[in-house]
């Protein structure tokens, strides 16, 4: 089992290719600029529909934002052409707030997640790092988290020093897959209800805080360093 460190993960995600379709030019230089500022070293660009499929090619991306609000062509047809043609990489789509038709019909079309206009850095860049960092194709591996070692294919958390360790729950290895995707950012409760639930509007706040509540006690028969901290928008694993 391949051993991930926190650094190793860090720096996989930061050389990925990431490809911003959007017709707003300023809009596009502040993504690119933010996302430098991150430290992905990877990241281009085009306005137009008629050059995508050149700059696909180019570019080669990891992971595409791309507008539903393009003046020349379809979006959501883009979407559904790239899976089509077997690109199963990471498809995020820029919508405006409120538009939920736009919202079903990109998902339908096969992106993986979505984002509303007008968007805040402090959601999208978590989301980038989590979509670049799909733990479900990285399950064989083993990733350090303080002193424990976390095996999500076998929902097991282990004290690197001893033998201890603790059995997850299927809820509590999804969340904390996505905390250690989302690290060193913090993800919203909004977020990890999202991604761990989904689509099922019905789960509350409080049922994702009483499955971090009995994480944190597993974590803590092994460790007694807080690893999952509270923050002001949500939760995120300590340095």
């Amino acid at each position: 089992m391949q051993v991930l460190s926190p650094n190793e993960k860090k720096e996989m995600v930061l050389s990925s290719r990431i490809l911003i379709v959007e017709d707003n030019s300023l809009f596009r230089a502040t993504l690119c600029q933010q996302l430098a500022l991150e430290g992905f070293k990877n990241v281009k660009e085009i306005g137009f529909l008629t050059n995508f499929d050149d700059m696909f090619r180019d570019a080669n991306p990891d992971l595409v934002l791309l507008s539903n609000q393009m003046p020349d062509g379809n979006s959501i047809d883009i979407c559904r052409s790239l899976r089509s043609n077997g690109f199963f990489k990471s498809i995020v789509m820029l919508i405006p707030k409120g538009d939920e038709d736009a919202i079903a019909l990109a998902l339908e079309a096969g992106a993986n997640n979505y984002i509303t206009k007008p968007l805040r850095m402090v959601e999208l860049i978590p989301l980038i790092r989590s979509q670049l960092f799909q733990l479900g194709t990285f399950d064989d591996m083993q990733f350090e988290i303080g002193n424990l070692s976390f095996e999500p294919a076998n929902k097991m958390l282990f004290d690197i020093g001893s033998d201890s360790m603790q059995t997850l729950t299927e809820k509590e290895t999804t969340i904390l897959k996505f905390l250690y995707q989302a690290f060193p950012s913090d993800m919203s409760k909004a977020q990890i209800l999202s991604e761990v639930w989904g689509l099922q509007n019905t789960v509350s706040t409080h049922t994702l805080e009483t499955h971090i509540y009995r994480l944190r006690q597993k974590i803590r028969q092994l460790t007694d360093k807080q690893l999952v901290l509270t923050t002001e928008n949500g939760y995120r694993l300590a340095d």
